[in-house]
């Protein structure tokens, strides 16, 4: 499992921050039905919250850094996983 400590953590109220997000292990078929959306952000946000299992309105208040950083992680596992780098035992 791969995680990403934000630089700009979320705060969505007194009593709840999010520092970071945890990816799974593997990306699935259902994650690439966000390139279904509309616009190329909106399919990053969608994968984002996918693969970490956020909702999308969280991933949507991240700072441009730590979006970036998390679409990078998102890249890397999806052409890992085009390559079975990664595969999932059954």
């Amino acid at each position: 499992m791969q995680k990403l400590t934000l630089k700009y953590p979320l705060k969505l109220s007194d009593k709840l921050e999010i520092t970071e997000l945890k990816f799974r292990d593997y990306a699935t078929a259902q994650d690439l039905l966000a390139f279904d959306e509309r616009g190329a952000n909106k399919q990053t946000i969608t994968l984002i919250a996918n693969l970490t299992g956020n909702d999308e309105a969280v991933i949507s208040k991240l700072h441009v850094a730590d979006f970036r950083a998390a679409d990078a992680i998102c890249s890397k596992m999806l052409a890992e996983d085009a390559t079975e780098k990664n595969v999932p035992e059954s």
